[in-house]
């Protein structure tokens, strides 16, 4: 039995230092438990500066929801939208980008509990909300996923995204992609 009860909410822009205390442990965490999962890699994050985590989630053009414990405060999982401006930073792509899923994670414990489907609905809730009006092509939201991590296909399976054409820049990923309507 799930005696726990979660709020997911999303961080806030302006962000407080205990929101930049609490996505760099749980980054880090989600990094040295799952590195598989990750484009990043804890040794490239360890050392970055308050400065470094702060300008990561302290934009509009991110959207970061929280799985919040709500009996202990503890942070149980979080995923991120980037907006298509930022996700052409982050993937170095020069042409038209979507949306992208980045930073998908709930820790161990809460596995299983429907988390991650809330997550990534909050997100897909505000790419839903800021592209509304937009066609189809403004309001794609893509991912990579570990192309053995049996539960997370199934997980975004169920959220509507699909396979797509395309290879990702490692081989053991695949991506998928889903319209936010």
């Amino acid at each position: 039995m799930d005696n726990h009860a979660y709020h997911i909410f999303s961080i806030p822009v302006p962000v407080s230092e205990e929101h930049v205390d609490k996505y760099r442990e749980l980054r880090l965490l989600a990094l040295t438990t799952n590195p598989e999962a990750f484009g990043s890699k804890y040794e490239d994050n360890v050392d970055k500066t308050r400065a470094q985590w702060r300008a990561m989630i302290d934009t509009p053009e991110r959207f970061t929801a929280v799985a919040r414990v709500l009996s202990t405060g503890e942070w149980a999982g979080m995923a991120s939208i980037l907006t298509p401006e930022m996700a052409g930073q982050h993937t170095g792509d020069t042409g038209p980008n979507p949306h992208l899923l980045v930073g998908m994670w709930v820790r161990p414990a809460h596995r299983r509990k429907g988390l991650g489907k809330r997550l990534i609905g909050a997100g897909i809730e505000w790419v839903r909300t800021r592209t509304e009006g937009m066609p189809d092509k403004k309001r794609q939201v893509t991912l990579e996923v570990h192309r053995h991590n049996e539960s997370a296909k199934a997980l975004y399976d169920g959220l509507g995204f699909v396979v797509t054409d395309g290879e990702c820049e490692d081989s053991n990923r695949i991506p998928m992609f889903v319209v936010a309507k």
